[in-house]
């Protein structure tokens, strides 16, 4: 094991080296509607942002307006070299868009009657490229992971595998680049886009941009004050089995009335011929409205809640829900601390509600580097069985992450 884990960290520092010589990416940072962005195409080359490298003014404002500052003034409002592209060293051509995201954690998790966990986790070690020549687009990622992920990975070994989260090739339909029409892989179209990609609300419906990814065809819209996304889904490729594939749509919609105020819903249909666990036919279905807002600059509250109803045949349905509600508190550029609260349910026959709660601090210390620390306590409700009641299970989750994304 300890030599597996040697080896694993090689090439983890290898990818590491490789976006600082290489790359440059981009996140999901919903909070930056503080700053009056509702949309996310003037900084995101992916229409619903989150995903894929960042463009020329993303990475401007990431400069100006995410890093701590230490004492600095604003100075003439222009980003500073170091905010660029492998920090200003390498100019890229205008048409080509880099990026890249490494993410290392140290995971420690105490569960009610059952051993410390403690684990170093290479979350990411992704590189990304967006190509734009003229209307036509052209967008993928790969990346190295030492475990999971299989739902993303291009080879097939049980760990330390290539992978990767998308890839497209898209035509803007008009002058503006305010549509977007694309099909390959590509993020389901669903909800809030978060860094949290472990948050209930993405891991019950499938929407999460670990390796949730799904192939098909999307359009996308991106105006002044609404923004929406609609995907047919062809099946993620990724597994062997067609019949375990799943198939429908998934769409959003988000108006913003004001530029601190966006509020939005979101809607998915799949079937599967055959569920991964139930091995019976699954329709699955999932809505819900989600919002953005900041009542003023320092404070942005984030929230979303979603149903979430599997019809499997021969076996019954279920219905269950997620939601989340989130604080994030900037007191200082460059420092966010944030309170968030969960609630789901999975629809289990006799299962009662689920509930966390996260405290987090983040620091944007550095150009293109940050420093992430969660603490997490969760009380999972556990459904009753002939002859046992339901219950709960507590634990209790601490999360250390350093994170550089060029």
């Amino acid at each position: 094991m300890i030599a597996r884990r040697l080896i694993s960290w090689a090439l983890a520092v290898a990818a590491c080296v490789a976006l600082f010589l290489l790359t440059s990416p981009a996140q999901a940072y919903p909070w930056m509607i503080r700053h009056g962005y509702t949309g996310c195409t003037p900084c995101h080359t992916d229409p619903s942002g989150g995903a894929g490298a960042l463009t020329e003014y993303g990475h401007a404002q990431s400069d100006l307006l995410l890093r701590m500052r230490y004492g600095e003034g604003e100075g003439d409002g222009e980003a500073d070299r170091t905010g660029e592209f492998l920090w200003g060293l390498v100019k890229t051509p205008e048409q080509l868009r880099l990026g890249a995201d490494f993410r290392e954690a140290y995971f420690s998790n105490q569960s009610e009657g059952a051993p410390l966990e403690q684990e170093l986790i290479t979350m990411r070690a992704d590189l990304y490229g967006d190509l734009k020549i003229g209307r036509f687009r052209a967008a993928g990622s790969i990346g190295y992971v030492p475990q999971g992920d299989l739902t993303a990975s291009l080879t097939t070994g049980a760990d330390d595998n290539i992978i990767s989260r998308e890839h497209w090739i898209g035509v803007e339909l008009d002058d503006e680049g305010s549509w977007l029409l694309r099909g390959g892989r590509i993020n389901l179209p669903f909800g809030i886009r978060m860094i949290e990609h472990t948050l209930w609300a993405r891991t019950l419906t499938r929407t999460d941009m670990d390796a949730s990814q799904q192939y098909g065809v999307s359009l996308a819209v991106s105006k002044e004050n609404f923004r929406g996304e609609l995907m047919a889904i062809a099946g993620n490729f990724a597994i062997q089995e067609d019949v375990f594939r799943e198939r429908g749509y998934c769409g959003y919609f988000e108006y913003a009335p004001t530029t601190t105020l966006a509020a939005g819903v979101s809607s998915m249909f799949t079937r599967a011929t055959r569920d991964i666990v139930y091995g019976v036919t699954d329709y699955r279905y999932s809505n819900g409205p989600f919002v953005r807002y900041a009542p003023w600059q320092p404070l942005v509250l984030l929230a979303e809640f979603d149903s979430v109803y599997q019809s499997l045949t021969w076996n019954g349905h279920r219905g269950g829900y997620a939601g989340f509600a989130q604080a994030d508190y900037e007191p200082t550029q460059g420092m966010h601390l944030m309170l968030t609260s969960e609630i789901m349910n999975s629809g289990a026959s006799g299962e009662p509600a689920s509930y966390d709660g996260w405290v987090s601090a983040v620091w944007f210390l550095l150009p293109h580097v940050d420093l992430r620390f969660d603490g997490i306590y969760t009380r999972t409700g556990i459904a009753a069985t002939l002859g046992t009641a339901a219950s709960y299970s507590n634990s209790t989750t601490w999360l250390a992450q350093f994170h550089v994304w060029l």
